[in-house]
């Protein structure tokens, strides 16, 4: 992606948040997913593991250079037949408005990511599925801090469901002139990808531990 095309596509973010309406309420996200690992040296195999993210849709920005929720040491992780455990290092959910929608704890890698270009269109203001998409590849926990000690996931398997749920007492925004500006997003996104080799978050698969990309 040329500099000036991803310039262009975090203007057009910009003006899609100016123009979406001001309403506010909860909003939650989740990933989940089948993985292996361990948690506080215990391993576990092939159970759910799901990602989750509470917060407001007023505090959804595009600092990161696309749609992003604020970076919180609150977020938790719920491993079946395991528990749930609160993430105590600072992570986040995202949109990388090109391609993968999912939970990171800095720019260029992933906890837990879903690949589809259609996710590039969403910038994390309504609700949203649940849908299943195809894993990223460069999904991965290595020793990453919990309420339950130290949490590694080593592999996933099969698709990766996400979901975003409004409190019910947020009403969910009216058709209007910045569907447009998505799609004007989404396209452009896929051009850019289309012609360079996505330095970050497109790249191949071929990974050398968790979570890199």
């Amino acid at each position: 992606m040329t500099a000036f095309t991803a310039r262009t596509i975090q203007f057009m973010i910009a003006g899609v948040f100016a123009a979406l309406p001001a309403t506010a309420g909860v909003i939650t996200f989740t990933l989940s997913a089948d993985g292996s690992g361990s948690l506080n040296g215990t391993a576990f195999s092939d159970e759910l593991i799901t990602f989750t993210q509470v917060t407001d849709t007023t505090a959804i920005t595009a600092g990161c250079g696309y749609p992003c929720a604020p970076s919180v040491a609150t977020n938790t992780v719920t491993i079946a037949g395991v528990g749930t455990e609160t993430i105590t290092g600072a992570t986040y959910f995202f949109d990388n408005a090109i391609n993968l929608v999912g939970i990171t704890n800095a720019p260029g890698s992933a906890f837990l990511a879903a690949e589809d270009f259609s996710l590039g269109a969403y910038v994390m203001l309504t609700g949203f599925g649940p849908t299943a998409y195809p894993l990223y590849g460069g999904s991965g926990v290595l020793n990453e801090s919990t309420s339950g000690g130290l949490l590694t996931v080593s592999s996933y398997s099969g698709e990766v469901t996400f979901q975003a749920v409004l409190g019910s007492d947020v009403p969910t925004p009216e058709p209007s002139s910045f569907g447009f500006t998505l799609l004007g997003i989404g396209a452009i996104a896929i051009v850019g990808f289309r012609g360079s080799t996505c330095r970050r978050w497109c790249r191949g698969v071929s990974h050398s531990g968790p979570g890199a990309v």
